[in-house]
């Protein structure tokens, strides 16, 4: 009685274990080395040269000073009653300044937010 349990026992041991796949093992399956495939991209070159970031500094620094100035001029001309006829002249040359130099840092930074 021993010896043919035994052999029974071996052969059930010994014979390949047969599954069926479920879905969640495809899925596992499909997925297998995805993160090896997708390789990180590479960073594209910066969109502004240097001489580019130097005229959008400049420019940020111009508008910095156009307003201080202006606003110098403004509490110059309260103090003293109102503003002189020379005093508007100069804050009108200031704003146009100021325009121009607005519309260099908004060009680079809008290149530079493509």
């Amino acid at each position: 009685m021993k010896l043919p349990l035994i052999a029974l026992l071996s052969v059930v041991i010994a014979a390949p274990v047969v599954t069926v796949p479920t879905y969640a093992d495809g899925q596992v399956l499909t997925g297998r080395g995805a993160a090896r495939r997708s390789a990180p991209r590479p960073r594209p070159a910066p969109v502004l040269s240097d001489a580019e970031y130097d005229q959008m500094y400049a420019a940020q620094d111009q508008i910095a000073d156009i307003d201080t100035e202006r606003a110098a001029i403004i509490a110059a001309g309260e103090a003293a009653g109102g503003l002189t006829e020379a005093q508007r002249l100069a804050i009108e040359d200031l704003d146009v300044r100021r325009a121009a130099a607005q519309e260099v840092y908004e060009r680079l930074q809008g290149k530079l937010n493509r």
